[in-house]
């Protein structure tokens, strides 16, 4: 099974749409305005290091060795793509990791979006605790620019249409008996979604309940993030 990843950079200021420079700069390899030139040379080489355990014909293909799969590699001045065949996704992780060093985010075609931002939705009860979600992506995922947005369930169904980026929900929602803290990601075309729970009794105290719903808060985005990361070629 093949995938094709694909990384650029983009000028200062400059926003493009994504499947656009995916099609023109890394399928037609056609000059984008607005994307930066990378030290191709230097990419090439950092490659050629990190996988110096495969049989390599040249600094663009590398050959299949014990059950690792093989790769191509295509580089413009401005773009540069992985064609991976029989590739585990723990071994196509590896790109995104190295591409990172010369401030290039993932784009994957197969799920449709770029691995560069991730837009927080905190519906209602969860606005509270902005500041504790946005440190908590901001450790988990390093790499991300992220935007937090506090909302209702109606301004979130509209607004999530609209977002070209990951996006990431926050739920509290309180039962008779059981309050539920739910996670939500959207990455594309795929999605992850984790639910974490307590007794509503427990939240009978208001400063106790505040703890508590943070840390479910906090285990749910654990979970979602580490669902994320299992499903993606991302690292």
């Amino acid at each position: 099974m093949g995938a094709d990843l694909n990384f650029w950079k983009y000028q200062d200021g400059i926003s493009l749409d994504n499947a656009v420079v995916y099609e023109k700069a890394c399928c037609n390899q056609e000059h984008v305005e607005g994307l930066a030139d990378l030290p191709i040379a230097e990419i090439l080489n950092e490659m050629a290091a990190a996988f110096a355990d495969r049989n390599a014909i040249d600094l663009y293909n590398y050959e299949k060795k014990e059950g690792q799969g093989s790769f191509q590699i295509t580089a413009t001045p401005q773009a540069v793509r992985f064609d991976c065949y029989a590739m585990e996704q723990a071994q196509q992780k590896r790109f995104s990791a190295i591409m990172a060093k010369f401030g290039c985010p993932l784009y994957d075609p197969q799920l449709s979006v770029r691995f560069d931002k991730i837009v927080l939705f905190l519906i209602d009860e969860a606005g509270e605790y902005q500041a504790q979600v946005e440190q908590e992506f901001a450790r988990l995922l390093p790499r991300f620019e992220v935007a937090a947005q506090v909302l209702s369930w109606e301004e979130y169904v509209q607004r999530a249409k609209k977002c070209g980026h990951i996006h990431y929900n926050a739920v509290i929602h309180r039962a008779k008996s059981i309050t539920k803290v739910t996670s939500f990601m959207q990455f594309g075309n795929a999605w992850a979604n984790r639910p974490c729970q307590c007794k509503t009794a427990q939240l009978a105290d208001e400063e106790q309940a505040h703890g508590i719903l943070a840390e479910l808060l906090r285990k749910s985005i654990g979970r979602v993030v580490g669902d994320f990361l299992e499903r993606t070629s991302y690292e």
